[in-house]
Order: C-alpha cells, then structure tokens, then sequence
C-alpha cells in the first residue's frame, strides 16, 4: 500500500476509458492467470474498473440506483485486499474497522502504483497483454 493520497481522479488519471478496461478484465477472466502476478493485475483491474463503474453511477445517477455498482465494487475491493492478505503484501490487522469507502481507497492507491511501476506496459494499447 502506498503512502500517498490516490483519490479517483488522481489514482484513474491516466488509465484507460472504463469500456476498454472492462473488455480486457472480460477477455482475461475467461483464461486462469499463469503465475501470480498475472492473477493479482487481473484481480487489481477488475476492482479498479468496478470501482470507476460505481464512481460514475454515484456522480449520474440517484443513490438507490448507485448502490448495486457501490456494493459490486466493495465486494471486488475486498477480495483484492484479501488476496493481497493472503500473498503477504497486506495485513488484514484491523480490518473489521475497515469501511467499504477503505476497501475502495486501498484499489486506487494500489492501481495508481501499478500504472507508475509499470507505465509503458500500463499504457499501451491493450495493456497487460
């Protein structure tokens, strides 16, 4: 986990439009990761994307209709920390005080290191390929 602050429009900057992520989540879930890291990029872009989903639902639409994309969204931030957990990469030491605004915070911070660790990989066209 990173130490600076990553709100969306600073962890999101630079990533690619939310159709192209989520085509690319899609085409690769169908295809079991072949080692670890291949597993958690899947697993750290498919939270992102939900969470920009969920993002935008907030902003566009009434919050009774935003709360399925913000529930979907938490339950794939969760799962990323969980897997970070469970590799050794984070500590789960008080997460029951963790909120889901937390969870989600913790997928842009991890995103947005992803994409300045691996920039030109991170922004090529079809990225991750």
């Amino acid at each position: 986990m990173t130490n600076e602050p990553s709100g969306p429009e600073v962890a999101y900057a630079s990533a690619p439009d939310i159709a192209a992520e989520t085509e690319w989540v899609t085409r690769h879930a169908d295809t079991p990761p072949t080692d670890a890291s291949a597993d958690r990029e899947l697993r750290l872009r498919k939270a992102a994307a939900l969470d920009r989903i969920a993002l935008r639902e907030e902003a566009t639409r009434r919050s009774g209709i935003a709360i399925e994309a913000i529930a979907t969204a938490v339950q794939a931030a969760q799962g990323l920390a969980a897997y970070d957990a469970e590799h050794g990469s984070l500590t789960f030491r008080g997460a029951e005080l963790a909120g889901a605004e937390d969870f989600r915070a913790y997928v842009r911070e991890e995103y947005r290191a992803w994409r300045l660790l691996a920039p030109a990989k991170a922004k090529a066209p079809g990225h991750g390929e």
